[in-house]
């Protein structure tokens, strides 16, 4: 009787921790994506506050930080921007939003434009995730 709970109590533990690494494992297959989505959404969350309250000069900080970061898409999500002819248009309508909404008019005190353009990039994000959106 007592062998067969300490046999018990190793099984229990031996998948207690066999359990844990395949979840660690899971995880660790998509923290790139989730960090990539996550900078993306606070940097374009920091355009449109800087579209909404006229500042130029951080509509054109955080406009340059969505471009360095859209490139990532496709190494967060490389099987999905592969294969998916649906998502590689969406990450790629997302670029090309960020290319005709740069800060063109940046002067000092006003950005005529700015919160139309700020939109144009929402826009595209927001196509992407009728379709792709994890919940």
């Amino acid at each position: 009787m007592v062998k067969a709970v300490i046999y018990f109590v190793l099984g229990v533990l031996a998948g207690g921790f066999a359990g844990k690494l395949i979840i660690e494992r899971i995880e660790t297959n998509h923290r790139h994506a989730r960090s990539v989505m996550t900078l993306l959404s606070f940097h374009k969350e920091r355009l449109d506050a800087a579209a909404k309250a006229n500042r130029c000069e951080d509509f054109a900080a955080e406009h340059a930080r969505l471009v360095a970061l859209q490139p990532e898409i496709a190494q967060a999500f490389p099987q999905a921007y592969q294969q998916e002819a649906g998502f590689k248009k969406s990450a790629d309508a997302l670029g090309t939003a960020l290319q005709t909404s740069g800060p063109a008019d940046v002067a000092p005190g006003t950005c005529p434009t700015a919160a139309k353009r700020s939109q144009h990039v929402s826009d595209a994000c927001d196509d992407c995730h009728k379709v792709y959106d994890p919940e």
